[in-house]
């Protein structure tokens, strides 16, 4: 059994901004040379996650839309109440807030996605993307590829 890892860096936009990462997981995939196993595509971010979606944009305008309604930024959040809050805490966040933030990524699940590979592919849908979704402000972030098989 063969593992082979990479970390990729990117700077995203901000704001439920989502990026289409596909093209470098299959590329990750070929470079490992593993042609049967398991893909597992990680965001090691609290405020961002990644997912398998189509990406459409009227799906993705959709998607922000109802992330929004579900989990308004107006709202109240203990986590950005500095008056009560006394852990984890990251200056940069003090000047905006970001509950909404952890709370929209603790509703989207793991911060992960696994995928099949077979003969060396990333076994996708038709329709299906790797998305890397940022929930939270403008960010250095950075996403990790294990893949493991034969």
């Amino acid at each position: 059994m063969k593992v082979f890892q990479r970390e990729t860096e990117l700077r995203t936009a901000g704001g439920l901004a989502v990026r289409d990462i596909t093209e470098e997981v299959i590329e990750a995939v070929r470079e490992s040379g593993i042609s049967e196993g398991i893909a597992c595509i990680y965001s090691p971010h609290t405020t961002c996650c990644v997912r398998v979606n189509e990406f459409e944009h009227g799906f993705i305008e959709d998607f922000a839309e109802l992330l929004q309604r579900l989990v308004p930024r107006e709202t109240y959040y203990a986590h950005d109440d500095w008056d009560k809050r006394t852990e984890n805490i990251c200056p940069e966040d003090m000047a905006v807030g970001n509950g909404h933030s952890h709370c929209m990524a603790m509703l989207l699940g793991t911060a992960g996605e696994s995928v099949p590979v077979r003969e060396g592919e990333l076994c996708l849908g038709t329709w299906q993307r790797v998305l890397f979704i940022e929930l939270d402000r403008e960010r250095d972030r950075r996403w990790l590829i294990q893949v493991v098989g034969n």
